[in-house]
């Protein structure tokens, strides 16, 4: 069998020989294409998902203050649903781990920090876009969470879209090593949402990201040798723009 079907799986190289009419080394280079597309990515999915969990945690503390009895933000009953208590309980298990007698460590003594790290994209996604958050968590933070975007911009619908159908995505593709190459996947678009969001949080972190981030080169490269390989003939056009952050 060939090394590459035996290793990566016929069924995972089959979109890309199709692209290509089972040619098999250049379905190799569309694989590789999609590879280094994925890795120029990290660093904008990297920076946002670290700035926005802690702008959501900073925004929550600043909301719901630690009050006498010590507890947290993610500690008092009347703001988490069971499914996020849940991540919570979990997140503070694993940081209990690292000290050396966890089970005389109290939950108050547990570092907020280290139970904020634990806690994964899809619990802060959740927050921010789940209906159920949106009077006691969206509506009374967001401004805080976003201050750089203006009052259309911070909109319920707008901040959810960009997080649900662009950020989250695109995340969950790469991460779970799924192809982003095509034009359907219009992971360029995806990027300039993530870049945009990141801007209303954090738009100096933004500019420094702008001054090494690979992805625009790589991906107008990867959209050059894809036609030159003949593997946009069956898909739609890839319009290749400028990118224009706002500030």
């Amino acid at each position: 069998m060939d090394p590459f079907e035996q290793g990566l799986s016929t069924p995972r190289l089959q979109p890309y020989l199709s692209a290509v009419g089972d040619r098999r080394d250049s379905a190799i280079e569309i694989y590789q294409l999609n590879l280094q597309l994925c890795a120029s990515l990290y660093p904008s999915l990297h920076l946002f998902e670290i700035v926005f969990r802690n702008q959501i945690h900073s925004a929550l503390e600043k909301e719901y203050q630690t009050g006498q009895d010590g507890r947290y933000w993610y500690d008092r009953p009347d703001l988490l649903k069971d499914l996020e208590v849940n991540s919570v309980e979990e997140a503070k298990k694993k940081t209990r781990e690292r000290f050396k007698d966890p089970h005389k460590v109290a939950d108050i003594d547990l570092p907020p920090r280290r139970i904020i790290s634990e806690l994964s994209f899809g619990f802060w996604t959740s927050l921010i876009a789940s209906k159920k958050y949106q009077p006691k968590i969206f509506n009374k933070c967001v401004k805080t969470i976003f201050p750089y975007a203006s009052n259309r911009e911070r909109s319920f619908h707008s901040i959810t879209t960009y997080l649900k159908d662009s950020t989250s995505r695109l995340r969950n593709r790469i991460f779970h090593h799924e192809p982003i190459w095509k034009p359907r996947y219009k992971v360029r678009e995806k990027h300039e949402h993530l870049c945009r969001l990141l801007g209303w949080m954090n738009p100096e972190i933004l500019a420094w990201l702008q001054t090494y981030d690979r992805f625009p080169a790589v991906y107008k490269d990867m959209v050059d040798r894809l036609a030159q390989l003949g593997a946009l003939a069956r898909e739609k056009p890839i319009e290749v723009k400028r990118l224009r952050h706002k500030r």
